[in-house]
């Protein structure tokens, strides 16, 4: 295995494992807050399935339905956060829309036991649509005129966009449409996701910290 190869791999498990670390910010700091209860709800699974992911992977299983399951849940309870910070509610029919369009592309367009970049491409996509609306009804806010690096929801926004940025640029690489067959350097590509994840991390854990004080 050559040294990115394995650089690669560090980077990957950390970021699995650190879906830990703003799920304890928010157990410690906003738990009780109900404006963040979805997005707690999004940091516990997240952070079980992602740890589920790696003990399958050292056990040599072929875990790809537990990372379907993974992104369904991501899009779902992310969008549901979205929702009710948008628009002061959740639209069910729109988690309902991304929950088929999800199956249908695992189902129609991949085979269950392969990754599915086709729907975990639309979600990124999907996420990074939910967060430049929000930084849009933010700009028109004109109620709120508190500095911007003071606001968590403004910083929590940063990171999933940083999030979905990255991870849209790995999961394109991977599909047929741009690369065809990933060799090289484009077979390590996963590392853009990894570390866009753990940059998604920090600053979550740094939005929930601040929010201990609203």
């Amino acid at each position: 295995m050559d040294l990115f190869t394995t650089i690669t791999f560090i980077v990957s498990e950390t970021s699995d494992l650190s879906e830990t670390v703003p799920m304890t910010a928010w157990l410690i700091f906003t738990r009780k807050k109900e404006h963040y209860r979805i997005l707690g709800v999004f940091l516990v699974t997240s952070a079980i399935l992602k740890l589920a992911s790696v003990i399958t992977a050292k056990m040599g299983h072929n875990n790809m339905l537990l990372y379907h399951f993974i992104g369904i849940n991501e899009i779902i309870i992310v969008y549901c956060f979205y929702s009710r910070l948008i628009f002061k509610r959740v639209y069910v029919w729109g988690a309902l829309l991304l929950l088929a369009s999800n199956v249908y592309c695992l189902t129609r367009l991949k085979h269950l036991l392969d990754f599915n970049s086709y729907a975990w491409a639309l979600n990124m996509g999907f996420i990074m649509i939910m967060g430049i609306t929000y930084l849009f009804r933010l700009y028109n806010n004109e109620n709120d005129r508190s500095p911007l690096e003071q606001r968590p929801d403004f910083i929590i926004n940063a990171g999933w966009l940083i999030y979905a940025a990255g991870s849209l640029f790995t999961y394109l690489l991977g599909t047929e449409i741009l690369s065809g067959k990933a060799e090289g350097f484009f077979h390590n590509a996963w590392i853009f996701m990894c570390i866009s994840n753990i940059f998604k991390n920090i600053l979550i854990t740094y939005g929930l910290w601040r929010a201990r004080l609203d």
